[in-house]
């Protein structure tokens, strides 16, 4: 029987990347991976890296799926520093992430307001965190100059470093295992609460006009102790392909990880979300391009309906059309022998100036979430 017909034999392997060693996002794809190659003798390799490499591996075809926060959207289709943008679809919800500003416990910050210049920021190389971040300043009234900025190397030490007394601010999640190591330094942590509009409503409305994946906040109910209720921006975390990936294979892996639930849903604590009630809410909440696999499912379930359908032409286009201004820029650029290294200034500098040329804004000022 072939995938067509969506019960068909899967495939030999199948290839994940996914984030660093100690993100949830990656405990929890190994804890439901292993259920998934006991129930179906599929063999699943997981590769961890930074998420602009693991979208890299996903357009090069060295993968077929990666595991990363829907920034990894945003952050590619604008092209930001080592992304390409790609024909990237959303396949499923692996985690709805609460991210939020932690603090060690012996600082004097304990809301938003409390930060203002002299602050010591955790300053790691994820151009999404940098801006978000600059949110944060503009929240306060604050440039970044006005902030000592404190480089760390990666999403570990962008936590470590609080707990060692080096920054006072770090960006980060209270689900990531690294937290939890974190949590346990003599003099614990705190998180600084997203102010609601009542609060702090210009505060909130800079920071959320900074970044498009601020939308949605809601108390914590996951993660480190901490954190539990204090508001926290969601930020989903879901499994991506490619567009022409099998339509019948992202069906078959939907519908196993829909109707399978419970052989891993007790294996990771974040397994909870990874649901139809989650791929639901991502759905319903926001604009994503999905992949057909999934829509597919969707609509067999009766979960599919007109407002969704306008949603998924429309983010479909958008993400296309900025996949295919950027193979042209790609083109224009190796005829004058430009650097194409998506990380180079050189780059950089002719991507933006090819938007301007051509009128169009980057991918995050068109995208209405």
């Amino acid at each position: 029987m072939s995938f067509a017909q969506g019960t068909g034999p899967w495939p030999r392997q199948l290839l994940f990347g996914s984030t660093e060693v100690g993100t949830a996002g990656y405990s929890l794809l190994v804890a439901w991976s292993g259920e998934f190659s006991a129930a179906t003798g599929v063999q699943v390799r997981v590769s961890p890296g930074a998420t602009p490499t693991i979208t890299g591996w996903l357009l090069e075809r060295r993968v077929d799926f990666i595991s990363a926060p829907l920034t990894v959207l945003v952050e590619s289709l604008d092209g930001e520093p080592g992304y390409r943008p790609g024909p990237l679809r959303v396949v499923y919800p692996a985690i709805l992430t609460p991210w939020g500003l932690m603090t060690r416990g012996d600082t004097p910050y304990r809301r938003v307001q409390d930060i203002g210049p002299g602050v010591r920021v955790a300053w790691p190389p994820f151009s999404y965190f940098h801006r978000i971040l600059d949110g944060l300043f503009a929240c306060r009234g604050m440039s970044r100059e006005q902030a000592r900025l404190v480089p760390v190397a990666n999403y570990n030490a962008n936590s470590r470093v609080i707990a060692e007394g080096g920054a006072d601010i770090a960006f980060t999640s209270p689900v990531s295992d690294v937290n939890v190591e974190v949590e346990g330094n003599p003099r614990g942590i705190r998180w600084l609460p997203v102010p609601t509009p009542q609060e702090d409503r210009t505060c909130l409305l800079r920071w959320q006009r900074a970044y498009p994946l601020l939308k949605l906040v809601r108390p914590a109910d996951v993660g480190v102790t901490s954190a539990r209720g204090v508001r926290t921006f969601v930020i989903p975390s879901v499994y991506y392909t490619r567009a022409d990936v099998d339509e019948a294979l992202v069906y078959q892996l939907v519908k196993w990880w829909d109707e399978n639930h419970a052989l891993y849903g007790d294996k990771h604590a974040m397994a909870r979300y990874q649901t139809l009630e989650s791929l639901r809410f991502v759905v319903e909440n926001l604009s994503v391009p999905l992949h057909p696999g999934t829509v597919r499912y969707l609509k067999e379930k009766g979960l599919w309906n007109q407002a969704m359908e306008a949603k998924q032409i429309a983010s479909v286009r958008l993400a296309d059309q900025y996949a295919t201004l950027y193979e042209r820029a790609l083109a224009l650029a190796r005829s004058r022998r430009i650097s194409t290294d998506p990380a180079s200034e050189a780059w950089q500098r002719f991507w933006r100036e090819f938007l301007a040329q051509n009128r169009v804004p980057r991918f995050s000022e068109a995208w209405r979430p």
